[in-house]
């Protein structure tokens, strides 16, 4: 009987002090509800949807069509953030960012701004220079570069110290060009918008338009006092990935070809089939293929290219965090697989540029002459957002046919030459295509500068590139008196050591055979 007393009072006891924590509870959740400050479900309900909307992008499905070296498409990989652990987190970003709402004495950001420079600090942590999220104004400039074409008036073009919007040089026969756009002109305005001091992204994109539209420039001139109008119609721009396919005849060697290409992109191979034949018309015996400063682009476009001068075999692996290894293999039909062959590369030949100079080498296929290169060996997921944004994340790294890793360590020439330092200006831009921050190139890319149409230089592989102010032109091309100023610069310019050593090279290899 008194065990049983016992028991009830415990049970009373453990009653009370629960009806007595739930009142506590409950009241103090109507205070906090009363005050307005925190409606906990649909706090938790919005950060559930800002998560999915800032992530939930999936990968690109289209597969190796359309995969990017650099930037690599691929199936699957669910890229969804969810579930409480990433609440929780969040969590202290929210109260972090609600005390800089409240306290914060300066202006605030607009929340689209927000979001972007939360998911960039986010990728920082993981020092990996090539996972890199990109805002949607930015992504649109850039992909033209790989799509090997967009509509617009086909100049390059760069930002000088002042802000203001430079013609670079207009594309030969571009709408540009037969307006009258010279090199030199500063572009003040696109129809009536003020551009100085606009971020050159913007501009770019305010000058690139619908085929057959017109856009009206309103440029300063040096030798003409006023700024005064051009009305440009807009075109469809095709980017050429071959940027240079002549005989050596000026240099001594007209057996020998000459092919540069700036860009490894989806017509990048029938471009460059189309350079060999005119090459070999001419009477060349032997190939000089030109990769310096290419900053990469798609992978099949690597392994076609590959393809021409090797006849079968791996042209890259693909391994994954697990080791696990795929291989790209050469895909036929080559147009020159008898030639000999001599590659050029230098620090800025990075990504789908090494793995063709490294399969070359690795099946001593031809000769590597120039410098080391820059060391971009590694495939990015590309993820699409849902407001134009672009999010890549690193999944592989690539490996020569022998297994010598690109990433970090590039592709070592087997003839090293070191140029001299040129007064040359090299970061040209063209209108559309746009200079990070720098980037695949350089920049982030931390790889070699590319050159965007319709505005200014791109990445290679998506990184900052150099500066498009130090682009600048010094002065009007049109002026009659620049003529004896460019040849007196071009004949300070020390002389292409490079090329000419794989000259030699390839003039040795035609000598042996």
């Amino acid at each position: 009987m008194r065990e049983l007393i016992r028991l009830l009072i415990l049970f009373l006891v453990a009653s009370a002090a629960l009806i007595i924590a739930f009142g506590t509870g409950y009241s103090t959740g109507n205070q906090l509800a009363g005050a307005g400050a925190i409606d906990l479900p649909e706090v938790l309900e919005a950060r559930r949807q800002s998560l999915a909307g800032l992530v939930g992008g999936s990968g690109s499905d289209e597969g190796e069509s359309t995969g990017l070296v650099d930037g690599q498409a691929q199936d699957g990989g669910d890229s969804s953030v969810g579930g409480t652990p990433a609440e929780n987190a969040f969590d202290v970003f929210w109260d972090a960012w609600r005390v800089v709402h409240e306290d914060y004495r300066g202006e605030l950001p607009e929340e689209e701004s927000l979001t972007y420079g939360a998911i960039r600090g986010s990728l920082r942590v993981l020092d990996d220079p090539y996972t890199m999220f990109t805002d949607p104004v930015l992504n649109e400039v850039r992909r033209v570069e790989l799509d090997g074409e967009f509509e617009g008036i086909g100049a390059f073009v760069a930002q000088n110290a002042e802000g203001q919007l430079v013609i670079q040089t207009p594309m030969r026969g571009q709408p540009a060009e037969k307006a009258g756009i010279l090199a030199g002109d500063i572009v003040l305005a696109v129809d009536g918008v003020e551009i100085t001091g606009m971020d050159v992204n913007e501009s770019v994109l305010l000058i690139r338009g619908e085929k057959g539209t017109e856009v009206i420039l309103t440029i300063a001139r040096e030798d003409i006092r006023e700024p005064f109008d051009v009305g440009v119609v807009r075109d469809r721009i095709d980017i050429p990935s071959v940027s240079s396919a002549r005989i050596l005849e000026e240099e001594g060697a007209p057996e020998i070809g000459y092919i540069e290409l700036t860009v490894f992109a989806s017509e990048t191979r029938s471009d460059l089939v189309q350079a060999i034949a005119e090459v070999k018309a001419a009477g060349a015996r032997a190939i000089i293929l030109d990769l310096r400063n290419n900053p990469g682009g798609f992978l099949n476009a690597a392994v076609g290219v590959a393809s021409e001068f090797i006849d079968s075999g791996v042209v890259t692996y693909r391994e994954d965090a697990r080791g696990t290894r795929r291989a790209e293999k050469v895909v036929g039909d080559g147009t020159a697989l008898d030639m000999p062959l001599v590659i050029l590369i230098n620090r800025g030949s990075a990504s789908a540029s090494e793995i063709v100079a490294g399969a070359v080498r690795d099946y001593g296929r031809g000769v590597i002459v120039g410098e080391r290169s820059f060391g971009k060996g590694s495939v990015q997921n590309v993820h699409d957002l849902s407001d134009g944004s672009q999010l890549r994340v690193t999944v592989e790294i690539w490996l020569t046919p022998n297994g010598e890793t690109i990433q970090g360590d590039g592709v070592t020439p087997d003839v090293i030459i070191t140029p001299e330092p040129s007064t040359a200006v090299e970061d040209a831009s063209l209108d559309g295509y746009t200079d990070s921050d720098g980037q695949d190139g350089t920049d982030e890319d931390g790889d070699a500068d590319e050159v965007t149409p319709d505005g200014t230089e791109p990445s290679a592989d998506d990184d900052e590139d150099q500066d498009p102010g130090s682009a600048a032109p010094d002065s009007d091309s049109s002026d009659p008196g620049d003529d004896t100023a460019e040849d007196d610069t071009a004949a300070a310019d020390p002389p292409d050591v490079q090329l000419l050593r794989a000259i030699q090279e390839a003039l040795a290899l035609l000598a042996a055979r």
